[in-house]
C-alpha cells in the first residue's frame, strides 16, 4: 500500500513527538537524579556534626529567601491533602486558596487539640505562613514563631502583619522564653534540621505549661525513625498518638506538582531547576519515590505534658510512701 508525503508526516510526526516527549520526561528524571546527588552530599555534609548542619540549614534558607524576594513561599512543609474516608478539607479564604496543601498540614497537626484563647509557640516557624494560619483560623490568645535564620524573622514580621501574632529570632535548641510559657508548642518538617533534637524536645518540655501539648510532625528515613522514637520517649512527654501520614503527603505532593513546577520554572535560575525539584520532593525525584515506597516514614505526634494536679499527686504518693518506709 502506498502512502503520499502527507500521509507518511501523519503517521511518523506524532511518533516523533511521542519520542520527543518520552526522551524530555527520560532527560528530566535523570536530571533530577544527577543533581539529587548535590543535594544528597549536602545532606551528608549535614550528618558530619551538629555545628556544621546548622551552618548548611542556615545558609540554605537564606539562599531560598533570596530567591523568594516577592514571597511564592510563605510556607515551607511538603503539604497534606487528606484522605476522603478520614479528613474533609479546609474551608480557606480565597486569598489562602494557593497554598492549600501546605495549609492543610498545619491545620492536621494544629486542630489535634483546641487552641482557641490558649499561648502558642511554633518553633521553627520559618517564613511565617503556618503561625499565621494558626493566628487567624484557630484562635490562640496569642501566637508566636521562633526562627533561627534573622531573615526569616524579619519576612515574616512584614509579611504576616496580625494582632496577637509576633516572630522572634532564636535557637530551637535553646528557647529565648522562660519556663512554663506556653499552652501549646507547634513544630512542622523542622526538627530534621537540628544538631541536638534531644536538646530541642528538652527545651520543648521546659516551655510547656502543666497540661500543655506538643504537636508535632517530621519525615526521617526508616532506619532512623527508631532514633527519633527513642528521643520522644526520653523527652518526659505523654504521647498521646502517633500517626504516619505517608498517603497523604504523597496526595498532596502529586495535586501540587503544577503549582510548585511553574513557580520553580518562573522564580528559580535554570540552573537550580533539579535541585529545588529534589528538595521540594517533585515527583520523579528520590524523596518522593521513598515516601511512596515507605523507606522514608512522616509521622505526626500528639503529645503532652504531665497535668499538675497529677504531677501533685505522684509527688504526695511518693511522699506518703517514703514516710511509711521511715516508719
Amino acid at each position: 500500500m502506498r502512502h503520499s508525503i502527507c500521509d507518511r508526516e501523519m503517521i511518523v510526526r506524532p511518533l516523533v513527538l511521542e519520542n520527543k516527549s518520552n526522551n524530555t520526561k527520560t532527560r528530566r528524571r535523570t536530571n533530577i537524579m544527577v543533581d539529587s546527588v548535590v543535594a544528597r552530599t549536602f545532606d551528608s555534609l549535614c550528618d558530619k556534626s551538629p555545628v556544621l548542619k546548622r551552618l548548611l540549614i542556615r545558609n540554605w534558607f537564606y539562599c531560598l529567601s533570596l530567591l523568594d524576594r516577592e514571597a511564592h513561599m510563605p510556607f515551607m512543609n511538603l503539604g497534606y491533602a487528606p484522605l476522603k474516608s478520614v479528613d474533609t478539607l479546609v474551608e480557606l479564604q480565597e486569598s489562602d486558596e494557593e497554598h492549600r496543601y501546605c495549609i492543610q498540614m498545619y491545620h492536621h497537626v494544629a486542630s489535634m487539640v483546641e487552641l482557641s484563647g490558649r499561648d502558642v509557640l511554633e518553633v521553627g516557624s520559618g517564613r511565617g505562613g503556618g503561625a499565621s494560619y494558626v493566628k487567624r483560623y484557630l484562635g490562640p490568645r496569642t501566637m508566636v514563631g521562633v526562627d533561627l535564620v534573622p531573615r526569616a524573622v524579619q519576612f515574616s514580621r512584614a509579611r504576616h502583619r496580625v494582632d496577637g501574632l509576633s516572630f522572634v529570632q532564636g535557637d530551637a535548641e535553646r528557647l529565648p522564653f522562660g519556663n512554663c510559657s506556653f499552652d501549646a508548642v507547634i513544630n512542622v518538617e523542622s526538627s530534621y534540621a537540628y544538631g541536638n533534637v534531644d536538646r530541642f524536645l528538652q527545651e520543648v518540655a521546659r516551655v510547656l505549661r502543666p497540661g500543655g501539648y506538643f504537636l508535632f510532625t517530621d519525615y526521617r528515613y526508616q532506619h532512623r525513625i527508631g532514633l527519633l522514637r527513642a528521643q520522644i520517649e526520653n523527652c518526659g512527654l505523654n504521647v498521646l498518638s502517633d500517626r504516619c501520614i505517608n498517603a497523604e503527603v504523597v496526595r498532596a505532593l502529586d495535586l501540587d506538582h503544577a503549582r510548585k513546577a511553574d513557580l520553580i520554572k518562573k522564580k528559580v535560575p535554570q540552573a537550580l531547576h533539579n535541585v529545588m525539584h529534589y528538595f521540594a520532593a517533585s515527583p520523579g525525584s528520590p524523596i518522593y519515590d521513598e515516601l511512596k515506597a515507605g523507606t522514608v516514614d512522616y509521622h505526626s505526634w500528639l503529645m503532652q505534658k504531665t497535668p499538675a494536679d497529677v504531677s501533685q499527686g505522684t509527688e504526695d504518693a511518693e511522699l506518703s510512701k517514703a514516710d511509711s518506709l521511715a516508719l
